[in-house]
């Protein structure tokens, strides 16, 4: 489970953005966590709220935007992979490019 060391790591940018703004309190934090990524987002979750007791962070709220897999076929059509079973629907072809979904991201930290 990885995503434990994915959180401790969001803590350590967090806390060096607070000293570095002269900040006090973080009340929510924001992810982008793409379907490709290697997050699973249940276990994100549980990760950060069990990392989150007794500590500098505990009542931070997690926000996840949720980041569908697109490709992009070589026929030029964009669709979404899971969804199509990774077949063009278009061409019915598997030749593609995969264009998001990836993603990993902290978009945004809410704090005073």
């Amino acid at each position: 489970m990885h995503e434990l060391g994915v959180v401790l790591e969001i803590f350590d940018l967090i806390e060096e953005i607070m000293t570095e703004q002269d900040l006090k309190k973080v009340s929510a934090v924001t992810v982008e966590l793409g379907e490709l990524s290697g997050i699973l987002p249940d276990y994100f979750k549980e990760c950060w709220n069990a990392a989150r007791l007794g500590g500098a962070f505990e009542k931070t709220e997690l926000k996840i935007v949720n980041i569908s897999a697109v490709a992009r076929c070589t026929c030029g059509e964009e669709y979404e992979m899971t969804k199509n079973s990774r077949i063009c629907p278009h061409c019915r072809k598997t030749d593609y490019e995969i264009i998001k979904g990836r993603e990993f991201t902290v978009l945004s930290i809410e704090a005073c």
